[in-house]
């Protein structure tokens, strides 16, 4: 197996790896700081597709906005967590069950680097009402703190934007971006939860991923404390 073939088979694999740790995922994700979402969406929302869903996480705040919500995911365990208000539909970013011109805004959570991106942007503009809105969204931990730093040198996978997500194409203009600052309240166990819901330590061997929890564990500040994230959105318009 060539190296090309290798890191496609690792990325798929880390990509299909999140079903089977729903719960902790949901229990240990961030959500979403409201005013990013707000910034992602048109004035005028209404309909909104929350794509590549997982468990409901930005579904939650779309849906307490008073949005009608459609939440896409491929995975049946992790659409299980999707709250009961929404539409949750089996699905992928590629293949998107949703008619022409149908949502106001599309949304993806902290999922787009997992799209194979020419057809699922051809997609998502599909879906898209003329002038609705399309918008990343990712939470970039804050590595000011020297803890912080030292946790993600263990956990992290990979899986962060850096720079732009796309340039203009498939009918959507060329993305603008927006910064918004965000805390998550954790403890010990809550911060080896979510070190264990990344897709590097759920497809990593048994006897390592103990290894590199137990010292994340020792990495976490004593009692409660705030894991701090910069929410990075990328907004762009359908013409």
């Amino acid at each position: 197996m060539d190296g090309r073939n290798s890191d496609a088979s690792v990325r798929q694999a880390r990509a299909g790896s999140f079903g089977a740790a729903a719960d902790v995922y949901d229990r240990a994700r961030p959500g979403y700081p409201v005013e990013a979402v707000r910034w992602a969406l048109p004035v005028d929302a209404r309909r909104v597709l929350d794509l590549g869903a997982g468990t409901g996480k930005l579904t939650a705040v779309l849906l307490d906005l008073g949005l009608d919500v459609v939440s896409v995911e491929p995975s049946e365990q992790m659409r299980a967590h999707v709250p009961g208000r929404a539409l949750a539909l089996a699905g992928t970013a590629e293949q998107v069950p949703l008619p022409d011109a149908s949502v106001d805004a599309v949304v993806v959570g902290q999922a787009f680097h997992w799209f194979d991106p020419v057809p699922a942007l051809a997609e998502m503009a599909r879906v898209l009402r003329p002038g609705g809105t399309l918008a990343l969204l990712w939470n970039v931990r804050d590595e000011s703190a020297a803890w912080v730093r030292e946790v993600w040198a263990e956990i992290a996978s990979g899986d962060d934007l850096v720079g732009q997500p796309f340039e203009a194409q498939s009918g959507l203009a060329t993305p603008v971006t927006q910064h918004f600052p965000y805390e998550q309240q954790l403890d010990a166990d809550l911060l080896v939860d979510l070190a264990a819901s990344r897709s590097a330590l759920l497809t990593m061997p048994v006897a390592q991923r103990a290894q590199v929890l137990a010292r994340v564990r020792r990495l976490a500040p004593a009692g409660s404390f705030v894991l701090p994230y910069v929410t990075q959105v990328w907004r762009s318009v359908r013409d």
